[in-house]
C-alpha cells in the first residue's frame, strides 16, 4: 500500500511545495550531472544516490528519476517495488530501448525516456508527474525537447 495517496501528492504541490525528487544511478558522474541539472528548478528538491530500495524508501520521494543503465530487470523490479511502497511517480531513463524494461516501466503507471532525448524537458516532466498521470508509451526521442 502506497503511503501517500496520488491525490495527497498532488495537493502537496499545488500548495507550491517543492518536488521531492531523487535521482538514482550506479553512475557517479550521471548521478552529480542530473541532481545538478534538475535542482536548477525552483520548484524540485533534489537528492542522488547509488541504486537501492532502501535508499528509494529512506528519502520517501515525490518523483523517482531512475538511471537503468547497469540495472538488470530484477533491479528495476526491485525499484518499482519500493516506488509503489512510497507511493512515488517514476520516471525512467534508458541509453537503449529495452522493450522488457518498458513494458515493466509503462505497467508501473512510469514513464520511458530514452537518454538521447537530453535533459531537456526533463525537470518538466518531473513537475507535471506530480500533477498528471503518467500516459501509457511515453516514450522521448531524440527530437523531443520543451
Amino acid at each position: 500500500m502506497s503511503s501517500r495517496s496520488q491525490k495527497e501528492q498532488s495537493a502537496h504541490y499545488a500548495l507550491g511545495c517543492a518536488v521531492q525528487t531523487l535521482v538514482v544511478s550506479q553512475h557517479d558522474a550521471v548521478r552529480q550531472q542530473l541532481v545538478m541539472y534538475l535542482s536548477r528548478s525552483p520548484a524540485l528538491a533534489v537528492t542522488g544516490s547509488a541504486f537501492s530500495p532502501r535508499a528509494i524508501i529512506d528519502a520517501h520521494p515525490d518523483v523517482l528519476v531512475l538511471d537503468l543503465s547497469q540495472l538488470g530487470l530484477a533491479e528495476l523490479r526491485a525499484a518499482i517495488e519500493a516506488t509503489e511502497d512510497v507511493g512515488a511517480r517514476l520516471i525512467a531513463l534508458a541509453s537503449l530501448r529495452d522493450p522488457r524494461a518498458e513494458e515493466l516501466v509503462l505497467h508501473a503507471g512510469g514513464r520511458y525516456q530514452l537518454k538521447s532525448a537530453g535533459p531537456n524537458g526533463l525537470a518538466e516532466q518531473v513537475r507535471t508527474a506530480m500533477v498528471n498521470p503518467p500516459c501509457g508509451a511515453d516514450i522521448a526521442g531524440a527530437s523531443a525537447a520543451s
